[in-house]
C-alpha cells in the first residue's frame, strides 16, 4: 500500500489522490464480500422501470450504499437450480433505510420481464402495465459494485487545487489564501465599502436575527475577506438561518455578486432553497441537480426552481445559467458545473482572450473579473476536505493582476465561507489508513485549528479572555454562534463545558415536561444506570440489549402516563429514542409497535443529526467493556466517540434521558465528565458507581445554578462544584 505523503502545499493533490485511493478499495473490497442470494425485486414505477429491493443490511450501513451506486443482477432459475446466464446492472436512486429498502432504475430488466411476463394489465395508451403488487416470476443473485464517478471527481478537484498551489512565492495565489490560510494574509483584506457601513432595523430581511447572527452577515456582505470566513454554529444556534440572511444581504449590497451555494448533502441543499424561495424568483435562483436524481427526491416546493429537459434534470443553456444570481447544488453535483467549463478560472481565461483579442491596440481594457463572487458552504463540517473542493475548483480564480483599490466594482476576489459544527459527526470514511490521514477531517475543521483561527483572541476556546487588541486585527475572519434556542439549560450545561469552551448560552422558549421520574424538577436531565447484558448478531456485526430496551419502554409509559401534567401535553410523537445500533433500534421499533407506540420515532444517532424532538432517550447499548476496544476500532458505538456522543446528547429540547451502563461508560473521558455533572447535581439513578469527583468541564451555567441552590448541596460537593468554576475563570481570564 503507498504510503500518503502528508498534507502540504506541495504534496497537497498527491496527499488526498492516495487517501481517496484507500477509501474507493476499501469499499469495493467489502462490497466484494456481499452477495445476496435468491432475491425478489418489486416494482416501484413501471413507467420509469423503477424497482425495490429489500436488503435490511442497509440500516445498519451493510453494505453502505450511496444514490448512485451500482448493483448487478444475475438471473436465476430456481427450478434448475442454477443461472440462466442473463444479467442486468442498475443505478441505486432512493434509500429507505429505516425499512431495508433500496430503489434502482433498469430499463433493461423491465424490458426482460416484458419479454417473459405477460402484462396484468395495460396503460390508457396500450403500453403493458406492472404494479407493486404484481408479482414477478423472475430471482437474482446481487453483488454490488463501486461507483467510483463521484471518487474521480473529488480526485480531479484536488488535482486543480494542487496545480492551483503551485505558484511562485511572490505571487498572490487566492489557493494558498483559501487552503492555507496565514495571519499576514489579513494585512491586505478589501471592504466591499470604503467605509464599513451601519445596518439600519429595516435592511435586516429576517427580523428575528440576534446580534451574532447579524454580524455574521454584514461582516461577509461587507468585506471581501482573501481567507476562508468560517462560521462555527453549536446545535440549535441557527446556522442555516444564518446562511440564507447571509446570501440576502450580499446579493442586497453587491448587485454585481453571482453566488455559488453548497451542502454536502441533497437533503441540506434543498433546505437551503426552501429557506430562500420566499425571497429570490425562480429566474433569480436555480437549484442544480444530477440528471440521475428522480423527481420523488426533490421536494415539490423547489421544482419551479430546477432546469428539467427532456424529463430530466439538466443543466441550463449558458445564457440562461449565467444570469442566475444564486446557483444551489450539492458540493458533488459542484462538478457539472466543472465539466461544462464554468468555473472561474475557465470563465475568465475565455473573457480574457475574448478582450485581449478585440481592440487589439486600445491600452485602457476592463479588468477581468470573477462570474461566482462568493461560495457559501452550509453544513460544511459534513463533506470532506475533497468534497469540498469541487465547488471550491468552481470559484477559486487565479490572480494575475495586483489589487487596485480605485477599481469599481471592488468585487474581484472570491470570498470562501464555510458554515458547520466540527463537534458533530463529520464525513463518513470506512479505511482505516484513510482515516489515518485525517480524510474524516473537514477542512472546516482544520481550517479552524491553523493559527491564523486557533490562536485569535475571539476565538471559542478563548472566549471571554481578552479584548480584541488595536490595530492588530482588522478583520476577524470568523464568528461563533453562541446563543442556543433549542435545549433546556440543564440540557446544554454538559455540552456546552464539554465541547463548546463553556460557550453556549440558553435562549430557548420551550414548554414544560412534568415527570415524576426526575430527581430534580428544575433539571429535566436523568442518567438511568443498569447492568443489564448486551448481545450481537451476525458475528458481532451489530448489538442489542434485552433489559434496556425494557427500561426504555417503561420510562416512555411512564412519561406518557403523567404526559397530561405537561405543557403542551406529552404525547408519542414528542418522543424520540436513539441508539448507536441498528439491531438495537429494530427491536425497540418492534417493541413499541407491540405497546400501541408506533408514533415514537426511533432511529440511530445519525439518523438524528440535524433533528431536535421535546423529548430524548438515548439507549447506549454497549454494558460490557472488553467490545471497547473492537467499537473503537470499528468506529461504531457511543464510546470513545465524542461527535457521536455530542449530537445523541444535543437533540433534546425539554427533557434527556439516558439509560447505560455507568461502569462502562466511565471509561470514556467526556462520559465520564457527563456522568461527574450527573452525580454533582444528583441526576444519577442506578448502581453506585466509582467515578473520582474533580472540578473539569464545570460549566457557568452549572455554576449559577449551584449557586442559586448551595443549601441542597454537601459541603464537599459544593467544594468540588466552586473549585471547578474558579479554575475555570482563572483559565479564561489567562492565567492558566
Amino acid at each position: 500500500m503507498k504510503a500518503s505523503p502528508g498534507l502540504s502545499i506541495n504534496t497537497y493533490h498527491e496527499h488526498w489522490a492516495t487517501l481517496l485511493g484507500y477509501e474507493l478499495d476499501n469499499i469495493a473490497l467489502k462490497r466484494d464480500q456481499i452477495i445476496l442470494w435468491k432475491i425478489g425485486v418489486k416494482v416501484a414505477n413501471w413507467i420509469n422501470a423503477e424497482f425495490t429491493l429489500y436488503i435490511p443490511g442497509i440500516r445498519e450501513n451493510y453494505p453502505r450504499l450511496e444514490v448512485g451506486d451500482l448493483i448487478q443482477l444475475r438471473e436465476v432459475l430456481e427450478k434448475l437450480q442454477k443461472g440462466s446466464g442473463v444479467a442486468f446492472e442498475a443505478r441505486v436512486v432512493a434509500l429507505r433505510k429505516r425499512e431495508g429498502f433500496i430503489h434502482f432504475v433498469c430499463p433493461t430488466l423491465k424490458n426482460h420481464i416484458e419479454r417473459l411476463v405477460p402484462p396484468p394489465s395495460y396503460s390508457p395508451d396500450g403500453h403493458p402495465l406492472f404494479t407493486p403488487e404484481d408479482a414477478l416470476p423472475t430471482v437474482f443473485n446481487v453483488s454490488f459494485t463501486v461507483n467510483a464517478r463521484s471518487s474521480f471527481i473529488m480526485e480531479t478537484a484536488t488535482f486543480v487545487m494542487g496545480e492551483a498551489l503551485k505558484t511562485d512565492p511572490g505571487q498572490l495565489s487566492l489557493a494558498r489564501q483559501w487552503l492555507f490560510p496565514e495571519t499576514v494574509d489579513l494585512d491586505s483584506y478589501v471592504s466591499v465599502y470604503s467605509v464599513d457601513r451601519s445596518f439600519q432595523d429595516e435592511d435586516w430581511i429576517d427580523k428575528g436575527l440576534n446580534l451574532e447572527q447579524q454580524f455574521t452577515a454584514s461582516s461577509i456582505a461587507l468585506h471581501q475577506s482573501p481567507v476562508p470566513y468560517l462560521i462555527s454554529g453549536p446545535p440549535g444556534t441557527g446556522k442555516t438561518r444564518t446562511v440564507t440572511e447571509t446570501v440576502l444581504q450580499i446579493l442586497r449590497l453587491q448587485p454585481e455578486a453571482c453566488i455559488l451555494l453548497c451542502a454536502p448533502s441533497n437533503s441540506a441543499t434543498d433546505t437551503l432553497v426552501l429557506r430562500l424561495r420566499r425571497f429570490l424568483q425562480p429566474n433569480e435562483m436555480l437549484r442544480l441537480n444530477d440528471q440521475n436524481r428522480t423527481f420523488a427526491e426533490v421536494p415539490i416546493k423547489i421544482t419551479q426552481y430546477c432546469y428539467i429537459e427532456n424529463n430530466k434534470f439538466a443543466l441550463p443553456p449558458w445564457k440562461t445559467l449565467m444570469k442566475y444570481r444564486v446557483v444551489v447544488c450539492s458540493c458533488l453535483d459542484a462538478g457539472i458545473l466543472v465539466a461544462a467549463h464554468c468555473t472561474n478560472t475557465s470563465l475568465m481565461r475565455l473573457e480574457e482572450e475574448v478582450v485581449s483579442s478585440l481592440h487589439f491596440r486600445r491600452k485602457d481594457k476592463s479588468r477581468i473579473c470573477p462570474h461566482w463572487t462568493h461560495l457559501l458552504v452550509d453544513e460544511a463540517a459534513q463533506g470532506s476536505e475533497p468534497e469540498l473542493l469541487i465547488p471550491v475548483s468552481v470559484v477559486c480564480a487565479q490572480l494575475n493582476a495586483p489589487v487596485d483599490a480605485s477599481y469599481v466594482p471592488s468585487v474581484f476576489i472570491p470570498q470562501l465561507v464555510l458554515c458547520g459544527d466540527s463537534q458533530q459527526l463529520g464525513p463518513i470514511v470506512t479505511s482505516d489508513a484513510a482515516r489515518a490521514g485525517e480524510l474524516d477531517i473537514s477542512l472546516l475543521e482544520r481550517l479552524f485549528d491553523r493559527p491564523l483561527y486557533r490562536n485569535h483572541p475571539h476565538a471559542r476556546q478563548k472566549t471571554g479572555k481578552i479584548g480584541l487588541r488595536p490595530g492588530i486585527y482588522k478583520f476577524k475572519p470568523f464568528s461563533n454562534l453562541v446563543k442556543n434556542y433549542r435545549s433546556h439549560p440543564a440540557i446544554l450545561m454538559p455540552p456546552s463545558a464539554i465541547f463548546y469552551d463553556d460557550s453556549l448560552e440558553p435562549h430557548a422558549n420551550n414548554g414544560v415536561i412534568a415527570w415524576s421520574g426526575l430527581p430534580d424538577r428544575h433539571l429535566p436531565l436523568v442518567f438511568i444506570g443498569h447492568q443489564n447484558s448486551e448481545a450481537s448478531v451476525d458475528e458481532r456485526a451489530t448489538w442489542f440489549n434485552i433489559g434496556e430496551i425494557d427500561r426504555v419502554v417503561a420510562t416512555i409509559k411512564s412519561l406518557l402516563s403523567e404526559g397530561e401534567s405537561s405543557a403542551p401535553p406529552l404525547r408519542p410523537s414528542h418522543i424520540g429514542v436513539m441508539a448507536p445500533w441498528r439491531e438495537q433500534v429494530w427491536k425497540l421499533r418492534s417493541r413499541l409497535r407491540e405497546e400501541g407506540l408506533s408514533t415514537v420515532d426511533v432511529g440511530t444517532v445519525e439518523d438524528y443529526q440535524g433533528r431536535e424532538s421535546r423529548v430524548i432517550i438515548i439507549s447506549c447499548v454497549r454494558s460490557n467493556e472488553r467490545f471497547l476496544k473492537e467499537d473503537l476500532a470499528k468506529g461504531s458505538g457511543i464510546v470513545h466517540e465524542k461527535k457521536r456522543m455530542n449530537v445523541a446528547i444535543t437533540r433534546a429540547r425539554e427533557l434527556l434521558i439516558v439509560i447505560g451502563n455507568g461502569s462502562v461508560l466511565r471509561h470514556d473521558t467526556y462520559w465520564k465528565a457527563f456522568l461527574q455533572f450527573t452525580l454533582r447535581n444528583k441526576l444519577y439513578v442506578g448502581p453506585n458507581l466509582d467515578i473520582e469527583m474533580d472540578g473539569n468541564y464545570i460549566s457557568r451555567l452549572e455554576s449559577n445554578y449551584i449557586n442559586t441552590i448551595t443549601g441542597e448541596f454537601e459541603e464537599e460537593e459544593l467544594g468540588v462544584a466552586t473549585a471547578g468554576g474558579i479554575a475555570r475563570e482563572i483559565l479564561r481570564g489567562g492565567g492558566g
